[in-house]
């Protein structure tokens, strides 16, 4: 028997009274709509408690049943009508004993997340629509309290599928992907609670000057690709490409301080073959040492003062806690910049370049690689952070005087 006080309870991670409505079940107010659960509803979660599996915050699963929250990604338009039910993501299998579907939270998903002491800050954000229902005065399902899609895979419950969670979660990961062929709707697994959108650039805004200088138009494009865009990947690339746009620059003139070193010599004399060989030499050697990673190194080594990129480090560490300066994992590699004045430069450069890389590139066997909606977006964000004071530096400082 299904009386309030049990309601309540299972509905006590919503911090919010609940109340008995004759007839129809129980219900609780969420910023001015009210949410109706029934007492079979309650029942079913109740008996199936007992045999709920959850691997991850995310995702439960019984036998013959899996059901993990997922997220659209793209133009919100085009998701939004997946989202209010207008377009349907289901698919049957052949015997018809199986059946994938994207849409609400189930009741016992939703109740699997009330049935706490203390719901998680990130995932009470989630809860309640607010003002989209305000002037509604129908008494909406459970379902409609979190602003959640998730997938469910229904199977027989004695069958090897049905047996087996992880299985069941690999046919729904296909299922995803068949979705996205067929609807063009790129669909994820939602990993954890915690925000999966990061804001590229600076939350607080500055005030700023009357220009005194003008900028290189390319630069300052791609510094407005990398800021408008919703993806951390392509922002990082783009804010890469105004380093990598000085990469000739810089190189060019370090070759040329050796050669003048060699031609400004007291005993050089273009008749001493030696001497002609050294060159030679010199330049031979640089050719072949020069890469991307030593053109980052010079870009830096050019352009900065070691204690500008220190100062900035010490100024993101007091605001957001020790990140650069300690060891961390960064797409599968320890990273530390030593902070030092022999190390700075090299250690930002190879940094800076590993992640490129693993952006990049994905060579099966490689150990830095980047891999989307894996949970390696939380570091990029972190990461990028160094990159854009870097390139709006790079900007700034190539910048030319107003006449």
């Amino acid at each position: 028997m299904i009386d309030l006080d049990t309601a309540a309870h299972l509905l006590r991670g919503l911090k919010k009274d609940v109340r008995a409505i004759v007839g129809r079940g129980f219900s609780v107010e969420m910023r001015f709509q009210q949410f109706l659960v029934t007492a079979e509803e309650l029942q079913a979660y109740l008996d199936h408690k007992a045999t709920l599996k959850k691997s991850g915050e995310t995702q439960l699963s019984q036998a013959g049943y899996y059901e993990h929250a997922v997220q659209f990604e793209g133009a919100p338009m085009r998701r939004a009508s997946y989202r209010r039910g207008e377009d349907v993501l289901r698919l049957v299998s052949a015997d018809t004993l199986t059946t994938i579907a994207i849409g609400r939270p189930s009741t016992l998903f939703c109740l699997s997340l009330t049935d706490t002491d203390e719901m998680g800050r990130d995932l009470r954000r989630l809860s309640a629509f607010g003002p989209l229902y305000r002037d509604s005065q129908d008494i909406k399902p459970l379902s409609d309290m979190f602003r959640l899609s998730t997938i469910k895979v229904s199977t027989a419950s004695d069958s090897p599928l049905g047996r087996s969670p992880s299985r069941m979660h690999d046919i729904a990961e296909a299922a995803i992907f068949h979705f996205a062929y067929g609807k063009g709707i790129p669909i994820t697994f939602t990993k954890s609670w915690e925000r999966t959108y990061y804001w590229l650039g600076r939350k607080e805004s500055e005030t700023v000057q009357f220009p005194l200088r003008t900028y290189n138009s390319e630069l300052v494009s791609y510094y407005n690709l990398a800021l408008s865009s919703d993806s951390l990947v392509l922002g990082y690339l783009a804010l890469y490409k105004i380093l990598e746009y000085f990469y000739t620059h810089v190189s060019e003139n370090s070759l040329h301080d050796k050669i003048k070193d060699h031609l400004v010599a007291p005993d050089f004399v273009h008749t001493k073959t030696k001497k002609l060989r050294e060159l030679v030499k010199t330049i031979r050697q640089f050719d072949s040492r020069l890469d991307e990673l030593v053109a980052l190194q010079l870009v830096l080594s050019n352009f900065f003062d070691k204690s500008e990129l220190r100062n900035w480090i010490t100024a993101y560490e007091s605001v957001n806690g020790q990140y650069f300066s300690v060891d961390v994992d960064v797409m599968n590699s320890k990273m530390k910049v030593d902070i030092s004045d022999n190390t700075i430069f090299p250690n930002i450069a190879r940094r800076i370049y590993m992640i490129r890389n693993a952006l990049v590139h994905n060579k099966e066997g490689e150990i830095a690689r980047f891999i989307p909606y894996s949970g390696q977006e939380e570091a990029l964000h972190k990461e990028v952070q160094i990159l854009i004071f870097i390139a709006e530096q790079l900007i700034i400082k190539s910048g030319k005087d107003l006449a």
